[in-house]
């Protein structure tokens, strides 16, 4: 069988590409091979690999002008690099280039390799994923958006029809779809179109007189929830929602008053029932689309966090590394001049002590330079453990991010989830803010679905850090913009307060910046759908509020209310 994967490979070592060649051909990947940048750009225009690993120091072209001729051909294609003589500057350079991620040679386990080559490949199923479900929900709302529309024009035409009707009341009734019927004061059918006779089991001359509870519910008084009664109690319009069996289905009933002549008598209503079963299946729909939506968007959050979590982790992993590296040097001479006191003891018991020993063992001490290690050392092994507690902070509270919450709520710690949210998110805004936090210490429970919620404060993080890039411009000369969190109780809320010092929201695009698909980012960079999640998050699933305050040029506070746990 042909392998599914084709993998191009340029490096100039040939033993070493030789090597990983023949590696991941047994794992059942298709190579190419190549010696140069120029062979490789020239093999990648013809073959077209699904995936690209290169060495950055190659003769002819090296790795960065061969990645940048690869991003701007095929900015979707993974492309790793492996380099054993780059700075860290270089990773920085070809990360900031477009490389998916970096491994240093030599590869003491090539399993290392081939995870991060499945990750890759993972990566562009998800995204390939991603961006096809993004056009198919796009087509979905497309042609709910129509199909809405059209009954919204068509429930016009209808009301239109229903006020010009009453010297054509009984042949327009009987056309309309709608169970319509006018009533007394005291519930008495006065007239009936067919399609209400129909769904009662009697003609419309049957119907005249009869009490409407009787032939509609089969009852002997009206319901609790009956809008003829509540009409007659304010002479307003009422409107409610039931299941009746006997239609078939779920129906909006619109009680209308009806007035004498003198059009200030009451004398009774008219009843319209509307089928809307459809529409309520419609919107259970919608809701369904939009959880998957959320689901989605999580997804690529976690997938765009990755590389930045990579890079976070890489740097206290690279000083730990160091500073064992230090620690196993200083052994050594330790070591040795243990070695030597040990020598001078075994003498001394032999009683054979010579001043030759002495100088051997100052010498030792003189080569191990103990002032300078007993300084150094701790001060190593504290960097070590800094190091290995800044990794486990990363590495928990991504896992805590990327884990599917309850669909039930649960009662959390707001506090908690934010600095999750901050950490994971770190790459994303440390080059152009700081994060500032004032956590009420005392802050109580909400009850809520907390990967959600962790979402919600993702998008605002991440939206905060946008707009203080774009207020900082391409070339921010080292200054930094402030993202400021604070939690507090205000009665019985459970208050979020995120401020930025960035662009600001221009007053004519406030009133949108909730709706569906609006984005002011430019095309490619953002789907309009992070902040109206926000919305439906807070306001719909969690029964709180969200609001703004901004000014231009200044910054904008996003202020988040969410219900206390009682």
């Amino acid at each position: 069988m042909e392998p599914d994967t084709t993998i191009l490979y340029a490096e100039d070592d040939q033993l070493l590409r030789r090597s990983i060649s023949t590696y991941l051909v047994n794992c059942g990947f298709r190579v190419l091979e190549a010696e140069n940048g120029l062979e490789a750009w020239q093999i990648f225009q013809h073959k077209r690999p699904d995936l690209v690993l290169t060495d950055l120091r190659m003769p002819v072209m090296d790795g960065f002008e061969f990645l940048t001729k690869v991003i701007a051909d095929s900015p979707n294609t993974p492309i790793i690099i492996l380099s054993g003589v780059g700075t860290m500057t270089d990773v920085i350079d070809a990360l900031h280039l477009g490389a998916w991620d970096y491994l240093t040679k030599p590869i003491v386990e090539l399993s290392i390799l081939l995870h991060a080559i499945n990750k890759a490949m993972e990566r562009v199923k998800m995204l390939h994923d991603s961006r096809n479900y993004q056009h198919k929900l796009e087509q979905t709302v497309l042609e709910r958006t129509q199909k809405l529309e059209e009954e919204l024009k068509e429930r016009k035409r209808i009301e239109g029809l229903v006020i010009r009707a009453k010297q054509e009341w009984e042949r327009t009734m009987d056309a309309m779809p709608d169970l319509i019927a006018l009533l007394d004061i005291n519930q008495r059918m006065i007239l009936v179109n067919k399609p209400m006779a129909a769904a009662m089991g009697l003609t419309p001359t049957e119907a005249v007189g009869q009490q409407c509870y009787q032939c509609m519910h089969s009852t002997k008084c009206p319901p609790e929830h009956c809008p003829h009664l509540q009409m007659l109690a304010d002479g307003r319009q009422h409107t409610v929602e039931i299941y009746e069996e006997r239609l078939g289905g779920t129906f909006e009933i619109i009680v209308v008053p009806r007035y004498d002549l003198d059009n200030t008598t009451l004398i009774g209503s008219i009843h319209i029932a509307r089928d809307i079963s459809a529409r309520k299946s419609a919107e259970k729909e919608q809701k369904k689309l939009q959880s998957q939506l959320l689901h989605a968007q999580k997804l690529e959050s976690v997938g765009q966090l990755a590389a930045g979590i990579a890079h976070e982790i890489n740097t206290p992993t690279q000083y730990i590394g160091t500073n064992m590296d230090f620690i196993d040097d200083a052994f050594r001479d330790v070591n040795k001049l243990v070695d030597q006191f040990q020598a001078l003891l075994k003498a001394e018991e032999n009683g054979n002590l010579s001043p030759q020993q002495f100088k051997e063992a100052r010498q030792a001490l003189a080569d191990a330079d103990w002032d300078y290690l007993s300084t150094e050392l701790p001060s190593a092994i504290g960097q070590s453990r800094d190091g290995i507690k800044r990794v486990t902070s990363i590495v928990r509270a991504m896992k805590e991010f990327s884990h599917p919450g309850s669909r039930e709520k649960i009662s959390a710690n707001l506090n908690t989830i934010i600095q999750t949210t901050i950490t994971v998110t770190t790459n994303e805004w440390k080059y152009v803010a700081e994060v500032k936090t004032d956590f009420d210490p005392n802050l109580p429970s909400v009850q809520c679905l907390s990967d959600e919620l962790g979402q919600v404060i993702l998008n605002m993080v991440v939206n905060a850090a946008h707009a203080i890039s774009e207020k900082l411009g391409a070339n921010p000369e080292g200054h930094k913009g402030t993202i400021t969190i604070v939690t507090s109780q205000q009665e019985k809320w459970v208050e979020l307060r995120i401020s930025d010092t960035g662009a600001g929201i221009p007053e004519k695009i406030r009133g949108r910046v909730f709706d569906p698909f609006f984005t002011t980012k430019q095309v490619g960079k953002g789907t309009g759908q992070g902040l109206a999640i926000v919305h439906d998050v807070i306001t719909e699933k969690h029964q709180g509020t969200i609001t703004f305050e901004s000014e231009v040029g200044v910054g904008t506070t996003f202020v988040i209310r969410l219900p206390m746990t009682i």
